[in-house]
């Protein structure tokens, strides 16, 4: 590519950038993408922490408080004793007295005031003996449910220890068999995860996959338009009497390539800042407490921590230079593409038939980086890391790589070495299709009639000029 037949590309691209930075579409575009993000940032961090999910990790109790007015007990196997309800009691259950029977309390309670609950214990006998128990609960209208669920747990706890205390087993003894059991179906072999590695392995790099291909396919849309408009509309006539046509398409994909970098940066920042600002009242000061104390990293939090620090441990100033050049490179490999599509149309009535096959690649990309994701779902389940050759084709694969090596290397699923590669690769088809364009724009933004097809420019590029 000789640097004359590029003469010119600064002009282009300097009126590019600043005219595109003041049109209503971008200001207002940039606008509404930083409100939904700063929304579903601060949503994600709030609603969690509303929900109780906060609580539960921190170990707080205000997530089983317990909201009820009266709470009566009515235990017809006489297995609870005056301690129990008094250990009920001091958990703040308004345990109360009364004569009434169950069938009296249950019809009263059909109209009484919310947080109201009656609790029966019967045994369920056969041939005689007792082989379980049968706990109801019985609530008035809109009494609170996990209020409900807690006090109902809780009394078969209740039941569970008193029956073990009667036939003489120490109170020691019992609470050494209160241990949990865990289950897992695990391939020799692959790496054992936890069910909150496998939700990051899971989630991050759907969301990024569909982050990365709304940038970089609107952006590349964007530049065919605006090629095809300038075309169509004979601006691009009086713009080749002082610039190379090659100039053209230098200048207007490095200026998109630059606003699109700018509206991505902002967009992170405002992420990042809302995620700041609403961290101490969200699930994400309980994760960073979780993560900055060690006496708090016990049971659930411990495999949060884990799964956190093995995900994200290996995050360096260089994991985000290497996904910046991989942002850079996709765009510009379907940026140039789009505007090969652009100046191969005469009339911009054609431009969205034209846009199909561009449509199509951007599609098949998205989609190979996005559902081999879901194929991986039964680590969910399973708790062994996995993947499929379709996940790893994706890697390497140019039309697909833009869209899944930003969150492989974020997650440290794949090697250097093998980032490496995935890079050059897809640096190496930016390369081909630079070389495609060199060789056939200037033929094609200058054609008139009716648009050429993939096939054409290819044949285009074949020629010796």
């Amino acid at each position: 590519m000789k640097s004359n037949n590029a003469r010119g590309w600064k002009k282009v691209f300097g009126f590019t950038f600043t005219q595109y930075i003041k049109t209503k579409s971008f200001i207002v575009g940039t606008i509404v993408i930083g409100l939904i993000v700063m929304l579903l940032t601060a949503g994600i961090n709030i609603i969690p922490k509303l929900a109780g999910a906060g609580d539960i990790i921190t170990g707080s109790d205000s997530a089983t408080e317990i909201d009820l007015r009266k709470a009566y007990i009515s235990d017809s196997t006489g297995t609870l004793t005056a301690d129990d309800i008094s250990s009920l009691i001091k958990l703040n259950i308004p345990v109360t007295e009364t004569e009434a029977t169950d069938s009296q309390l249950i019809e009263r309670l059909t109209d009484a005031e919310a947080g109201e609950i009656l609790v029966t214990i019967a045994a369920d006998e056969q041939d005689g003996a007792i082989v379980g128990y049968s706990v109801k609960t019985f609530y008035s209208p809109d009494t609170d449910g996990d209020s409900v669920s807690a006090v109902s747990d809780m009394v078969i706890a209740l039941m569970k220890y008193r029956n073990m205390m009667n036939i003489g087993v120490s109170p020691e003894d019992f609470a050494a068999t209160q241990y949990y059991y865990t289950a897992s179906r695990i391939q020799a072999g692959s790496d054992e995860w936890s069910v909150f590695e496998s939700m990051i392995n899971y989630v991050v790099p759907m969301v990024f996959s569909l982050v990365l291909f709304i940038f970089i396919f609107a952006y590349g849309q964007a530049v065919a338009q605006a090629i095809a408009t300038e075309k169509t509309s004979r601006v691009m006539e009086l713009l080749l009497t002082s610039v190379r046509p090659l100039a053209v398409v230098i200048g207007k994909v490095l200026a998109m390539g630059l606003v699109s970098i700018m509206q991505f940066l902002m967009i992170g920042i405002v992420g990042g800042v809302t995620f700041a600002a609403t961290a101490p009242f969200g699930i994400g000061g309980d994760i960073m407490k979780i993560m900055g104390d060690a006496s708090l990293q016990t049971g659930q939090n411990a495999d949060i921590a884990n799964a956190i620090t093995s995900s994200f441990g290996n995050i360096s100033p260089l994991t985000f230079i290497l996904i910046l050049l991989i942002f850079i490179l996709g765009f510009m490999f379907f940026a140039l593409i789009a505007a090969l599509v652009g100046a191969s149309v005469s009339r911009m009535e054609d431009l969205a038939q034209a846009m199909q096959p561009y449509s199509l690649l951007g599609v098949l990309g998205f989609y190979l980086a996005y559902f081999p994701i879901i194929f991986n779902a039964d680590s969910l389940d399973t708790g062994a890391a996995s993947s499929n050759p379709i996940q790893i084709f994706s890697y390497y694969f140019p039309v697909s790589s833009p869209f899944s090596l930003p969150s492989a290397l974020l997650l440290g699923n794949l090697s250097m070495p093998q980032i490496i590669v995935a890079i050059l690769i897809l640096a190496a088809f930016v390369v081909l299709v630079a070389v495609i364009v060199a060789r056939v724009y200037e033929m094609i933004i200058l054609h008139n009639g009716s648009r050429l097809k993939f096939g054409d420019i290819i044949k285009l590029a074949g020629k010796k000029k």
